[in-house]
Formats: C-alpha cells, structure tokens, sequence
C-alpha cells in the first residue's frame, strides 16, 4: 500500500492556535528536495583580557534553531497546477474526484497571485501587529512554529514578455521545532500521563499544550494549573505542570 502524499502545509497562528482560514493556509506546489535545520550557540563576544589568550568563551544561550525550505513557484505547465477552492475540498471526496479534475482544467494557475498569497502569510505584517504573524509549517513528522526572518525569490524562467514562469523562494523561520515522530516512538506526548516540562527559548504555552494533547486550546487550563498570570511571557528555565488530559476537562 503506498503512502498518501502531503503536501507541505503553512497556517497562520491566531489566537494562539493554528487557522483553519483557508486565506491564511498556504500548499507547497511541489514538496521540497531537502531541508536544513540550523542550531545556534550564542557566546560572549568580549575578547579576554590583555595576555590572557587562553581564557575560554562564556557561554551565553542556546538560541532557537532556524528552518529553511525552498518554495517552487512554476507555471510553465510541467508541474500539474495545485487544486483550490471547490476542486480543492472535492479532490478529498473519492466520488468527487473526477468532478474535482474537471474543475480544475477550468482553473489558470496565477503564479503571481500564488506568490502574493504566499507572501501575505509570511511575510506582510499581521492587522494587530507590527511583525509578520507567526506561523505553523506541517509536513511529514515534522512541526514547527516561528516567524519568517529571511524570504529571497531566484527569478528563472520568463515568458517573452518578462512575465516570470518558473520563481524558488528560499525562506527562513526562527522558532521551536518538534520532531512528532521521535516523540511519537518515545510516547513522551500521552495525554494520559502526568508531564513537567522546562521552558526553553521561544516556547509559546499554546505549543507546549499542542505538543502533549494534541490541542492547543488547553494552554489556558494549564496556565490556571500553573497559576500564570501572563502565559505570553514565559521565563526560559521555569518547570511547567501538565495533568493527564482527564484532569483538564
């Protein structure tokens, strides 16, 4: 039996939680080669004192780790074009799913559009804040939550007008990532047992819930278990109490 093909998944976060606004959900066209994860050690800068040349460095953080994808955006005809809208719910319909294919013969890939769609998720600044939103990327066992900190686009195919047929967006995010399926071998996230957990850098409480539950909505019964009076600013090093999921109902 072969496995399903996911795409790779972007939502915006809000509220905490990840959207089901399919304006703010965004499909990879074509799931990446590779992915890097980089994990930063941050030192004390200071040179050590004159004629001290052996003093080691002082360490200072762990910064959170950094996910990069590469994004391709092709009209060239090579690539099938994604379904969206009605084709797009129809596809997950097995009667449908001829109808689904009708519809979208009908349909003219925008590259452009796709490309400002992507962008506005990313990249444009949220309504309440001053910062491009937070985000959720979801593929294979891999999940992570941050913000985009570096977005570049490699213009490579063009029509003879200029018009671009063929962009690779490489971005980069800054935030936590979780391994599911480690997580899932290790039965580290049972909702049925009792966990403490030691707040790392760039821990949100709604993720932290998310990661054990497998609903982020019960961040707010842990924040009263833990007795948090601002659950958005929680201090690296602090131990947090998770009761079993049948406590927090």
């Amino acid at each position: 039996m072969s496995a399903e093909l996911k795409k790779l998944r972007i939502k915006a976060i809000e509220n905490g939680q990840a959207t089901t606004n399919p304006d703010l959900i965004y499909d990879a066209l074509v799931n990446p080669e590779t992915y890097t994860i980089n994990h930063l050690v941050e030192y004390n800068p200071d040179p050590p004192p004159s004629g001290n040349t052996g003093k080691e460095q002082q360490f200072v953080r762990t910064l959170p780790p950094t996910l990069q994808f590469d994004f391709l955006f092709d009209s060239t005809g090579v690539i099938p074009r994604p379904l969206s809208g009605l084709a797009g719910a129809l596809s997950n319909v097995p009667i449908a799913g001829a109808v689904a294919g009708a519809l979208s013969n009908d349909e003219k890939y925008d590259i452009l559009k796709d490309i400002e769609k992507f962008k506005h998720i990313v990249y444009e600044y949220e309504g309440t804040g001053h910062s491009p939103r937070q985000v959720q990327l979801l593929w294979g066992t891999l999940l992570f939550e941050g913000v985009l900190t570096s977005l570049n686009f490699n213009f490579k195919l063009f029509q003879p007008d200029g018009t671009p047929i063929r962009v690779v967006a490489t971005a980069t995010f800054n935030g936590t990532i979780e391994d599911d399926l480690r997580v899932a071998k290790e039965k580290s996230s049972s909702p049925d047992l009792t966990h403490i957990r030691k707040v790392k850098e760039g821990d949100k409480l709604p993720l932290m819930a998310f990661r054990i539950y497998g609903d982020s909505s019960y961040y707010l019964e842990v924040a009263r278990v833990n007795n948090l009076t601002n659950f958005r600013n929680l201090r690296v090093g602090d131990e947090l109490f998770f009761p079993p999921l049948e406590k927090t109902k």
